[in-house]
């Protein structure tokens, strides 16, 4: 569980960075007028969030069917 924590901590260190560092630079590296590294930066946020989540409702779901005799 701590390399996965580790994993998540990292992945929205480096989204929110690339979020900064696009907003700051007002658009760095852009494709046709989108900002390609907040475009990145924000799929990597939501990637965390998704994970977490699904990480959460995992741990819900064994709780819920784990017999009560337990």
């Amino acid at each position: 569980m701590r390399n996965l924590r580790t994993a998540w901590a990292g992945f929205f260190a480096i989204g929110a960075f690339l979020i900064a560092a696009d907003a700051l630079a007002n658009a760095v590296v852009s494709i046709r007028g989108v900002p390609a590294l907040g475009v990145v930066g924000g799929a990597m946020v939501l990637l965390v969030f998704a994970s977490v989540l699904n990480w959460i409702f995992k741990e819900a779901w064994e709780q819920r069917n784990k017999p009560s005799n337990e």
